[in-house]
């Protein structure tokens, strides 16, 4: 045994050094795949305070570093084609003339701006969501159903953001189905327990067109 491996030293000596390498390039690939999924954005849209219709809707960023949040978006798929609202700005426009002050404090008037790693904001109730896009297309409401011929489906909720040094925007969005709004009590109920994350190239395309859309 000992004349044989005297005999095949070089040899051995290369498995050694190739199962080295091979165990080497294991961790760096572990490693690898470790810093990007710390890298790796991440919003979370979710319900709290409760499950139905009077929930507040929350936005947490989970990402490791801070992101920017630049527009948050309503839409409720109808029996007649989706209907958008823009929910960024919690006052669309101050009316001096009615006595409101310029100078509220920023957070008062929009949910634009920063938000730091691990920290959340809420936007409203879901229900004051479905309110305003009702309102601002002219549906009646008795409750929360509409009035003749209009039935709501789901309702999603958008988020655009930058994340860190990234020049390209990210999105996110959760969709949720609105069941028995004829009823007193509407459910909201998610159609995935994730939210989804547009992160792919074929996604920022998208987002980038909410954007562009949203300035017209």
């Amino acid at each position: 045994m000992i004349e044989w491996l005297m005999n095949n030293q070089q040899l051995i000596s290369l498995l050694i050094s190739a199962s080295t390498l091979l165990v080497w390039v294991f961790y760096a690939q572990l490693l690898l795949l470790n810093f990007r999924r710390q890298r790796k954005p991440s919003l979370i849209i979710n319900r709290g305070a409760g499950k139905g219709l009077g929930s507040l809707c929350l936005i947490s960023n989970m990402s490791a570093e801070p992101m920017f949040i630049n527009q948050l978006t309503v839409s409720i798929e109808t029996s007649k084609g989706p209907l958008e609202v823009d929910v960024t700005d919690i006052r669309q426009s101050i009316d001096e003339e009615d006595g409101a002050s310029p100078d509220l404090p920023i957070y008062q008037t929009t949910h634009q701006g920063p938000m730091r790693s691990g920290d959340f904001i809420h936007i409203g109730t879901f229900q004051g969501m479905l309110l305003a896009v009702a309102e601002q297309h002219g549906i009646e409401l008795d409750g929360l159903k509409p009035v003749g011929d209009w039935k709501f489906h789901t309702l999603e909720v958008r988020a655009v953001a930058f994340y860190g040094p990234e020049r390209h925007p990210i999105g996110v969005l959760r969709r949720f189905r609105l069941h028995g709004c004829g009823e007193p009590d509407c459910a909201l109920i998610p159609e995935s327990p994730f939210t989804h994350q547009l992160l792919s190239r074929r996604d920022r395309r998208k987002v980038r067109q909410w954007l562009s859309e949203s300035l017209g």
